[in-house]
């Protein structure tokens, strides 16, 4: 499981999202490492997102399929207009074939499948932004060639383990033809080679930017360690279906918070009735981290923010909205910048399941819980992450390799600190769903000064990407003449 496979779940696709976990996997997209170099095995459900916290925006595509469901079937009284964009349409066919392979997935894994009023208005905006970075690579004249879509095709096949005549196998019991599957592809590559150019290809990493980032890790002074921050936050945590009146209510009820926190008001005990966050019972407290674990929003809103004070604003991020707190901070002991990093790792693997609208987290809990109980009477824990996980991980049995302090997002990382080897957690929830978490083993290992930079390198790089990305789209996005001709709550 490489950090990478998060990133490739995009926020284009939702659809490819269930596709990867139950029919076929998808082709990881590049992530950064921060201890860790990028290793092209490794699946990365719970790797520290290095823009804010969120839940990690993909980086490119996911190659993936699509299935008609019922399409063949629907009648043309139905094949309307939903939306317009640019010179293109989405149809009402488009909309609920996507809908109906969401509910036929969910059934086929024996899941709850929700109201599809809940399901259209996500859909409908995945849709929206698939099309407008398809229309992008067209009008930038990107073309790709059979045997690219050859390529794309053996590199799903590979993901999943099997034959092209498997996967195509697959792909046709679906009801997808096959030169469907191919052209779908073909599209996906499209906008990844649009990516690249576009994206890819400016982010540049400048040594300077190595050496701030070192030195604010406390990787260089030979006379005194790391500074380490505690900070607490209060999360008003936003669904990822919420409409923009859902989400500016919810900006307003931050923002109610933030002049609560800053007249006085005290944070822990806000933290413990108000916050989403899962540290909340403890006051918001995320503990003691050096500024480069600290999500980047967080550590650029506190870093220069005076011990006991409150940040000025509130902080955005895919998650939601943050208020926060800087409750101390303190310098670890000095070390020679000479001499190699000791640190310890974990061999570790889980299983996931993702929440969502199609998953409530408490459903997700009362499955691992049962899954648990099977495990720790006997059961193979690799053979049920790979019939259950819904992570890249998954074939591999979960396994996330050996992981370094700071890789993994908070919550995973302190459950999986308390563990023994060989113990299974109770289920666990962060950004990305509920976990079962097995320990596997602990050693120390070193990390010498020019690993050092090359990790630091990787990790610059990956933030870089990752908000590029983020802008790419979102400027498409905004340029895209889009007529919604569908009510979206219904």
């Amino acid at each position: 499981m490489t950090r990478r496979d998060f990133a490739a779940l995009s926020s284009s696709i939702l659809l490819r999202r269930m596709l990867a976990c139950l029919l076929l996997a998808t082709v990881a997209a590049p992530a950064g490492a921060q201890l860790k170099a990028p290793a092209p095995g490794r699946a990365s459900g719970i790797f520290m997102p290095q823009a804010g916290g969120a839940s990690a925006p993909a980086a490119q595509p996911a190659l993936g399929v699509t299935t008609p469901g019922a399409s063949a079937k629907r009648s043309q009284l139905v094949d309307e207009v939903v939306a317009i964009v640019n010179n293109s349409v989405i149809t009402r066919r488009e909309l609920l074939d996507r809908v109906d392979e969401i509910e036929n997935q969910l059934r086929a894994a024996n899941r709850p499948v929700p109201p599809r009023a809940d399901l259209l208005s996500e859909v409908l905006e995945r849709l929206v932004t698939e099309r407008v970075q398809t229309q992008a690579a067209q009008e930038a004249g990107i073309r790709v060639t059979d045997q690219e879509v050859d390529r794309a095709v053996e590199s799903v096949a590979q993901q999943n383990r099997i034959g092209v005549n498997d996967l195509r196998a697959q792909v046709e019991r679906t009801g997808m033809t096959w030169s469907k599957y191919r052209e779908e592809l073909r599209k996906q590559v499209a906008v990844i080679r649009l990516r690249e150019r576009e994206v890819d290809s400016k982010v540049q990493v400048y040594d300077g930017e190595i050496d701030n980032y070192l030195a604010a890790r406390g990787q260089g002074a030979a006379d005194s360690g790391p500074t380490e921050y505690n900070v607490a936050q209060i999360l008003v945590r936003v669904p990822e279906d919420a409409s923009e009146a859902q989400k500016a209510a919810l900006r307003t009820k931050a923002e109610g918070l933030l002049k609560q926190a800053q007249a006085g008001a005290d944070f822990a005990q806000l933290a413990q009735t108000s916050s989403d966050g899962t540290e909340a019972a403890g006051g918001g407290n995320l503990g003691f981290r050096e500024i480069g674990r600290l999500p980047a929003l967080f550590a650029n809103a506190i870093l220069d923010l005076p011990v006991g004070n409150v940040a000025p604003q509130v902080i955005e991020s895919g998650n939601g909205f943050h208020i926060l707190k800087l409750v101390a901070k303190r310098s670890a002991p000095g070390t020679d910048p000479a001499a190699p990093q000791h640190i310890q790792q974990t061999q570790v693997r889980h299983i996931l399941i993702r929440t969502g609208p199609n998953m409530p987290e408490a459903e997700a809990k009362r499955q691992l819980t049962t899954l648990r109980d099977r495990l720790t009477h006997g059961g193979d824990f690799a053979d049920a992450a790979r019939r259950y996980s819904q992570d890249g991980s998954a074939q591999a049995g979960g396994d996330l390799g050996w992981v370094s302090p700071g890789e993994l997002v908070p919550e995973f990382e302190q459950a999986m600190s308390r563990l023994r080897p060989g113990e299974i957690s109770e289920p666990i929830v962060t950004q990305f769903g509920v976990h079962l978490i097995q320990v596997l083993n602990r050693r120390e290992t070193e990390v010498s000064p020019e690993k050092q930079r090359d990790f630091a390198r990787a990790e610059i790089r990956e933030r870089k990407l990752r908000a590029a990305y983020d802008d790419w789209v979102r400027q498409l996005r905004q340029a895209a003449y889009v007529e919604y001709r569908l009510n979206r709550d219904r």
